[in-house]
């Protein structure tokens, strides 16, 4: 939340601080500015980029601003119950105790487990997964990444419009002011939406992208011991190896745990046996 309040306010600040410094400018010479620099940009990609890219890049950009820090120490501490129901329970229960779990990938896995797949299998298998998920986000990276290059080079295409239209009304004041105005405004836009936006937007993408490979890493190295049936202490040792203990220390002992989740799964089977 606080967040999002410093980039509005941030933006507001900015263009009351642009303004003031630009004037009175007219807001069609604002809108075929931004029309060149933004529409030419948006139609190079969609050029370059299929229709699927842009949805998955849509539903990125939401779950983005709904993005909280992942509970790596709650991934651990399911990864461990999951463990422990099949070591204590077998296959079948764990099955059900899989169902309540939140990472996907760590669903898929026991899955896999459970269909009987060897470790070398389960692997390969997440392996390949984990490789197709990633390449449709880089994908989705890529599209900013294109539109943060693309957007000051139509502001010079802007700048050069601009510039022609001052050469071509020599005699007329007026329109050597209107082409002047806008040959520097496309480059304003070009930069602005490039720094402000387009480049913004594609770190906080790969911050999220380097945050599932981490879990990611959890998750694979649970799976297999998993898939082993490993001592549940001894896999959660290990995977406390994936946590920073800057973040161990924050969503770790000192974090009140869940009350839902898989610890309910276990009492109830306590009471069955």
């Amino acid at each position: 939340m606080i967040q999002k309040f410093v980039i509005l306010l941030g933006m507001l600040v900015f263009i009351l601080f642009s303004r003031s410094i630009a004037g009175e400018i007219s807001l069609a010479m604002n809108f075929q500015s931004g029309a060149i620099v933004l529409g030419g940009a948006l139609i190079s990609v969609f050029l370059s980029f299929p229709l699927k890219t842009f949805r998955g890049l849509w539903r990125s950009l939401r779950a983005a601003s709904r993005h909280q820090e992942p509970d790596l120490a709650d991934l651990v501490r399911q990864a461990k119950t999951l463990a422990r129901v099949r070591r204590l329970y077998g296959p079948r229960e764990l099955g059900s105790a899989a169902a309540r779990v939140d990472n996907p990938f760590l669903r898929k896995g026991i899955e896999l487990v459970l269909d009987d797949y060897d470790r070398f299998e389960i692997h390969a298998i997440m392996e390949k997964e984990y490789e197709l998920y990633l390449s449709r986000k880089e994908a989705e990276i890529g599209i900013l990444n294109t539109l943060s290059r693309l957007a000051p080079a139509f502001g010079f295409v802007g700048t050069i419009i601009g510039l022609i239209s001052v050469l071509s009304h020599m005699g007329d004041p007026a329109e050597i002011g209107h082409g002047m105005a806008l040959a520097l405004l496309t480059t304003f836009y070009g930069l602005v939406l490039s720094n402000l936006v387009f480049q913004p937007l594609s770190r906080k993408l790969t911050e999220h992208l380097r945050d599932d490979a981490v879990q990611h890493s959890i998750v694979m190295e649970a799976v297999l011991d998993i898939a082993d049936a490993k001592n549940p202490l001894a896999m959660s040792h290990r995977l406390h190896s994936y946590i920073r203990l800057g973040e161990e220390e924050e969503a770790g002992v000192a974090a009140p745990r869940r009350t839902g989740g898989l610890k309910p799964i276990l009492r109830r089977m306590a009471v069955k046996r």
